[in-house]
């Protein structure tokens, strides 16, 4: 959705019309625009922004967000006003003329619309604000430094999404197909993976140990092929997670494809230590076997090989079998994709697994601090904090609360780019070491 202007905004100075510039502005640099211009008509002006983003993902669907928006649409036409819905769902309203009490007619509503989340529980403390309110007259130095702010979110935003589009990542959800996966779609997807070049879809992301002085150091490399990338190469229409034991036997098949381009490759291609997330059928098929025969006794020391719980109790006799001989092996077995609220639930020993992957999310900080907070500390200790990889960290928020609680091992975007920048400092300092020690060189002669 773009800009949206009351009709009452062309009644006032021609400062204050929406320009065409504007229009084809992203909605913080539109809002930063339009803050500017507004330096000179502050007085009867109020703005509030309010933080969709600090709710629950499930409460920041599309429609709700559509919905949310259109909910000012009175007050915007009624007041001069203008609405902006920034990229992290958040919405920023500016109105003229409009008192608190007007503005906050809509917020109500809102409130009662997201009675059901966290944020807006009467009861919980520390909780982040929903709104922040301007009075243009006396706040007009805040809102134009919370615009500018915006913007560099907004760049910031943006330049991490490029980097993950080019590594294969993804951390946003976009809408998938409503054509669901079936058994007839699916044998058409398994016969496009038979043919298919899978080189252009496997990708790589290290699993990081932090050290003292919260640096990364890549510890191996989880291998794994971009399930989205196929998707959209293979079947753009279809959404494959509809079905979760149609999306079980697609996997399979792909495991084959992997194993097999792994199994071709020199051995030096690869990386000395790294994870496959793998099902527990394809670990006693002929072609793993294959895969095993490839690797010497000291390669498959430092392989771990990652399975879900889902696929473990679905076919539990077989999971033992290939659990004792990967083990018998040399391998090192992960639990893979843990949800938080089932860590508790989690027996290392009894599964006997070497690693468990827990997936980061927002709530985990806020479980950690509440009433459930003891039982999450007490699974952690219990599983051992050595033993778990915190994944999907993407933010300093997750690295805090894994350092906070002794986790080792890391996975995610933000390790990414830490290492990424590290390289590029270490690469720089090795270019002017080099330069100088030339001209030292040349200095001599």
């Amino acid at each position: 959705m773009g800009v949206r202007f009351g009709p009452g905004t062309d009644r006032t100075d021609n400062a204050m019309k929406p320009s065409a510039q504007t229009a084809q502005m992203n909605q913080e640099a539109a809002l930063l625009d339009y803050v500017a211009r507004l330096q000179k008509h502050k007085s009867g002006r109020r703005a509030v922004h309010i933080r969709l983003s600090n709710l629950r993902p499930y409460n920041r669907r599309e429609h709700h967000v559509r919905i949310a928006t259109s909910s000012f649409d009175r007050l915007v036409d009624d007041f001069e006003g203008g609405i902006f819905q920034l990229f992290n769902d958040d919405l920023v309203v500016i109105c003229n003329g409009a008192t608190i009490a007007d503005m906050d007619k809509v917020i109500l509503h809102l409130r009662y619309l997201f009675s059901d989340d966290p944020l807006l529980k009467d009861d919980e403390e520390g909780r982040k604000p929903f709104c922040d309110w301007f009075d243009l007259k006396n706040d007009y130095p805040k809102l134009y430094k919370r615009a500018e702010w915006l913007v560099k979110e907004r760049e910031r935003h943006d330049a991490q999404a490029v980097e993950e589009a080019l590594s294969g990542q993804t951390t946003e959800e976009e809408p998938l197909p409503s054509e669901p996966l079936d058994p007839a779609n699916l044998g058409i997807i398994e016969a496009a993976i038979a043919q298919a070049d899978l080189s252009t879809m496997i990708r790589q992301q290290p699993i990081c140990a932090m050290t003292a002085d919260r640096k990364p150091v890549a510890a191996y490399s989880e291998i794994f092929t971009s399930i989205e990338a196929l998707r959209r190469t293979l079947l753009p229409n279809i959404n494959i997670y509809a079905n979760r034991w149609l999306f079980q036997d697609l996997t399979q098949h792909l495991d084959m494809r992997v194993l097999a381009h792994l199994t071709r490759l020199d051995s030096s291609a690869l990386p000395q230590a790294f994870s496959l997330n793998l099902n527990v059928s394809t670990l006693i098929s002929p072609q793993f076997l294959n895969f095993d025969e490839t690797l010497s006794k000291r390669r498959r020391s430092g392989v771990v090989i990652e399975l879900q719980l889902i696929d473990i109790y679905s076919d539990l006799g077989n999971y033992l079998f290939a659990r004792d001989f990967l083990h018998q092996r040399g391998y090192k077995v992960c639990l893979d994709g843990t949800p938080h609220l089932s860590l508790p639930l989690v027996n290392r020993e009894d599964l006997g697994v070497d690693l468990v992957k827990l997936f980061w999310s927002a709530d985990m900080a806020e479980q950690l601090n509440g009433p459930h907070g003891e039982a999450l500390r007490e699974a952690v200790s219990r599983l051992g904090a050595g033993r778990l990889i915190l994944a999907r960290c993407d933010s300093e928020q997750a690295l805090e609360f894994g350092l906070s609680l002794g986790i080792t091992l890391y996975q995610g975007y933000l390790l990414d780019t830490m290492l990424s920048k590290d390289r590029t400092r270490t690469a720089s300092a090795r270019t002017m070491s080099d330069a100088l020690a030339r001209q030292r060189t040349a200095n001599r002669r």
